[in-house]
């Protein structure tokens, strides 16, 4: 008797699961995705944390871990309401001033709200009401940045941010004997290039470019932007001008150090992935984590290590070479 309750206990268990109703079999499906990880200055990690199930798509929530595992919790299970923006939802995670953690809120299908929040005073302060964004990168505190902003011309442009506002570059970009726009405005799309990932320390900006979708914007359905050549790109604010540093891999997301002399680039392309660690001052690059799939990387405060998503699945830790 006592062997067939024992060969009889997973099926019991399997048909309570079933008579639970489909709330408890769709518990067992969801997936949990994670995005956007940023190691602020108080030591946590934190990220935006988004459970998925199979009858639709989740809501994301902002998370944060300790680098050794040690604790993980849940920080913001709702977006705050302001104003401007009062059913917004967690969009990205940014480097906020001082340390603390920026957060971006998407307002409707046209608009984002960029706002600091203190994990000390748990307290918000407005930063900038803009357009749609992707992603942005704040510089010299919370006076002015970069953002990346999908327009007419593709999904990929980088655009100035001021004042609270985004504006696009005033004046072409001549880059390796090429002159393109940065901005991807909704007009004159054969003079736009892809732009995309800016990462920012003072007054230089780093980003990701494709020259050879000159001319070829928007892209047409055939052609992917992993079949593009993607180039990581410096451009001095002070001097106007910028260099190609070195040809990446694929499809990239980048984080500058703190010092300046490097920057991680995590490689989600679908023919290659990892993360490779640039010397900006001679444009070498070493691969320093492999994986299928890296975004979104973040260094610690001291410059000494770094956290990425790999496959939106899982947060990875390594040191910084």
């Amino acid at each position: 008797m006592r062997a067939l309750r024992t060969a009889l206990t997973p099926v019991l268990v399997l048909a309570v699961i079933l008579l639970g109703g489909c709330g408890r079999v769709t518990g067992l499906l969801d997936r949990v995705s994670l995005f956007h990880p940023v190691w602020a200055a108080d030591g946590w990690v934190y990220y935006l944390r988004e459970v998925t199930s199979t009858s639709g798509s989740g809501v994301a929530e902002v998370w944060r871990q300790r680098p050794d595992g040690s604790a993980e919790e849940p920080v913001l299970t709702r977006a705050p309401e302001v104003s401007t923006c009062e059913a917004g939802l967690f969009s990205f995670l940014f480097a906020g001033p001082g340390g603390d953690l920026g957060v971006g809120l998407e307002c409707g299908w046209d608009g984002t709200e960029l706002l600091s929040y203190s994990p000390a005073d748990k307290t918000f302060e407005p930063l900038a009401s803009t357009r749609f964004l992707v992603d942005a990168a704040l510089v010299h505190g919370a006076d002015r940045g970069f953002v990346q902003a999908p327009r007419e011309c593709g999904p990929g442009g980088i655009q100035l941010l001021a004042d609270g506002k985004a504006y696009e570059f005033g004046s072409p970009v001549t880059v390796g004997g090429t002159t393109f726009n940065l901005s991807g405005g909704d007009t004159d799309c054969e003079s736009t290039v892809l732009a995309r990932s800016p990462a920012a320390l003072g007054d230089r900006l780093f980003f990701i470019t494709a020259p050879d979708s000159l001319g070829r914007l928007p892209l047409p359905p055939e052609v992917s932007p992993d079949d593009l050549t993607w180039h990581l790109t410096e451009w001095d604010v002070g001097s106007a001008t910028a260099r190609f540093v070195t040809e990446l891999p694929g499809l990239a997301d980048l984080a500058v150090s703190p010092d300046g002399r490097s920057v991680i680039a995590a490689v989600s392309s679908d023919h290659v992935g990892g993360v490779w660690s640039v010397d900006v001052g001679t444009g070498k690059k070493t691969r320093i984590a492999d994986g299928a799939r890296a975004h979104d990387p973040s260094f610690s405060p001291d410059g000494k290590r770094f956290v990425y998503v790999e496959g939106f699945k899982r947060l990875r830790f390594a040191k910084a070479r």
